[in-house]
């Protein structure tokens, strides 16, 4: 699947991510949104990865 985001929408996507991460609990976190802590972190860096490729920053 692709889609299309802007940087800012990108950015916003990863802060959410972050902030699920940070703020709620590890076993509450696959029931509140599909993810662990470990797969949150590394769509998160992946997420990162690509806005650096495009010469953007967090």
């Amino acid at each position: 699947m692709q889609i299309e985001v802007t940087a800012e929408e990108l950015r916003y996507i990863i802060r959410c991510g972050a902030a699920l991460a940070q703020l709620l609990p590890n076993t509450s976190l696959p029931t509140y949104c599909g993810f662990d802590r470990d797969q949150i972190v590394e769509f998160s860096a992946r997420m990162r990865n690509d806005l650096e490729k495009e010469g953007l920053d967090m």
